[in-house]
């Protein structure tokens, strides 16, 4: 770990990572969950998850990071930091959700993942209310709650995208990925989420990506007749590499095309409003959904 990372983490991690955060105060409106997933694994959703969430703090949105990819949750390891609790110890009783929650950065807290949730079958009704409870209230406290998905069509990544207010559908030009990001819309489409956007990753150049967007849309419009929008292109960068092998896409990034046109997604979704705002916070749809 690079001394570099070290005096990262002295400035930005103020509370360290083994400390709960104060109680924050109560933002005002809802609560906008964002789910980034993918058809294929390796395609950047977790350098994309965390970038977004530090620019949208950045905005001077109050952000929870999520990292529930249950079976490689890693956004702990791109920042550096090894945290004493996860979700699982949350489903398990071992803490209450507050004691697992640390913040990375001003306006930025992380939630470490683990395999907690896909426990919730086992537990008995007690224990469900009081979870769905505890996840509830937590989320009033955010007005961005970012979700770091696993990969692929299984009952536990769509299970988390299907309640997000918005769908981050990450993407590269390469002819598999785009066969498993169309299988992931056609899911989505059927279990009724379709508030589902496009961000192209890792293309060459502007062109490929657009290109590569296009031929998404063709067989989205062609065969499940309904429309589907892209959100960004991010153009490959040896700099993208280094910042995530350094662990420093937080202090990083100033001169960064992809920093910059995620800063750019940042600000437009900071006036996102959902069409499904009506149905309440994410929890409240989660839990619904899990009982």
């Amino acid at each position: 770990m690079s001394d570099q990372a070290e005096r990262l983490r002295e400035m930005a991690w103020t509370l360290g990572v083994d400390a709960a955060p104060p109680a924050p105060k109560r933002r005002q409106g809802r609560c906008k969950s964002i789910a980034v997933t993918s058809g294929k694994g390796g395609v950047g959703k977790t350098t994309l998850s965390l970038v977004l969430g530090a620019s949208l703090a950045r905005l001077d949105k109050r952000v929870l990071l999520m990292d529930v990819d249950l079976g490689l949750a890693n956004i702990q390891i791109l920042l550096g930091i090894a945290p004493k609790f996860n979700i699982a110890h949350v489903v398990t009783g071992v803490c209450a959700i507050g004691d697992i929650v640390v913040e990375v950065a001003p306006n930025m807290f992380l939630a470490p993942g683990a395999s907690g949730f896909e426990q919730l079958s086992n537990i008995d009704m007690g224990r469900f209310e009081r979870l769905r409870a505890d996840f509830t209230g937590l989320e009033e406290n955010y007005d961005f709650l970012i979700m770091d998905t696993g990969a692929g069509i299984g009952n536990t990544v769509t299970g988390f995208a299907r309640h997000a207010d918005l769908v981050l559908l990450v993407m590269t030009p390469d002819p598999s990925s785009m066969a498993d990001a169309y299988a992931m819309v056609k899911v989505l489409y059927e279990k009724g989420n379709t508030n589902v956007a496009v961000v192209v990753n890792m293309a060459s150049n502007e062109g490929e990506g657009r290109e590569a967007f296009e031929m998404l849309r063709t067989m989205v419009e062609k065969f499940l007749k309904k429309p589907i929008r892209l959100y960004a292109i991010l153009v490959s960068e040896r700099e993208v590499l280094r910042l995530g092998r350094k662990q420093l896409h937080l202090a990083g990034g100033e001169g960064v095309n992809f920093h910059r046109t995620v800063s750019a997604l940042a600000r437009r979704l900071g006036g996102h409003q959902s069409p499904s705002a009506a149905r309440g916070g994410f929890f409240s749809k989660f839990f619904g959904g899990a009982s």
